[in-house]
């Protein structure tokens, strides 16, 4: 038993056994089904999120930037917003989106904003990397290098929602890495990346993308996909600043990913 109380079987009672388990939100779920059906078009993904004035908003708000309208010709048409964005780039924001305001996170909306914000971004910079270094999908598939940098922190919402309500109140919800992992051990006897990993495998996510999820820390991972995330993790944290506005994640990731060519040599392990 820790100091405060939790210990590692505890924890884990509380995440996998707990009557209430948080559940996806249904926009994702939906979202999700329509990235997976080949014949879905603009239009089917605008019936899904234009209930949802948030994620509405923040598409047409991408679209109209400059580095998807350097014409400038505004438009204000959510499935006309989704075109111009492809509906892979459009498929990502509602995602993240669906997330950060369908999840109840037990904290305030700007730890929110930022913790999805960080979220965004790996997903992100996964997807860069898994997109530079297996062009043809032979390790994983590019959505997946994304959803697992999407999800890759999801054990801190496990953590909060259902065993410490003041998780992201204390010093665990300003650390990172290996401070992290550390202070959560000590505190919890399980650090968030395997409370992340159990939540995915609940929610019967594939098998590889749960492995990711709890080896993203390990840069000796065996499976490609965990060192994508954990490299695409590393990279935002050096570079990205803490609170950085959601709608300003994809233009300065790339500008980072330019500016600041990161170290690759952990994805070219065999």
């Amino acid at each position: 038993m820790t100091l405060s109380g939790f210990d590692r079987k505890s924890t884990l009672e509380l995440l996998q056994f707990s009557e209430d388990l948080p559940s996806l939100p249904d926009r994702f779920v939906k979202i999700q089904n329509i990235a997976q059906d080949p014949n879905s078009n603009a239009s089917d993904l605008a019936k899904v999120i234009r209930s949802d004035q948030a994620t509405t908003a923040m598409i047409l708000k991408f679209a109209n930037s400059p580095a998807y309208n350097p014409s400038n010709i505004p438009i204000s048409e959510l499935s006309k917003a989704i075109a111009r964005l492809g509906i892979n780039e459009a498929v990502h924001i509602a995602t993240a989106m669906s997330l950060m305001y369908g999840m109840i996170l037990p904290t305030g909306m700007a730890n929110i904003r930022m913790f999805w914000a960080h979220a965004f971004a790996v997903g992100l910079a996964a997807e860069h990397f898994a997109k530079s270094f297996d062009p043809k999908q032979q390790h994983c598939s590019h959505e997946s290098a994304f959803m697992a940098g999407l999800l890759h922190d999801i054990g801190r919402a496990a953590l909060g929602m259902r065993v410490d309500f003041s998780y992201f109140e204390r010093e665990t919800g300003h650390l990172h890495e290996a401070n992290l992992m550390q202070a959560e051990v000590d505190h919890y006897g399980v650090n968030h990346a395997e409370a992340g990993m159990h939540l995915l495998r609940l929610w019967k996510f594939p098998d590889d993308l749960c492995q990711a999820v709890g080896e993203h820390h390990s840069a000796d991972s065996p499976l490609f996909l965990a060192r994508v995330c954990c490299l695409a993790n590393h990279f935002t944290n050096e570079h990205l600043p803490e609170r950085t506005p959601f709608d300003d994640i994809s233009d300065l990731i790339m500008e980072k990913l330019t500016a600041y060519p990161p170290d690759t040599s952990i994805l070219t392990k065999k």
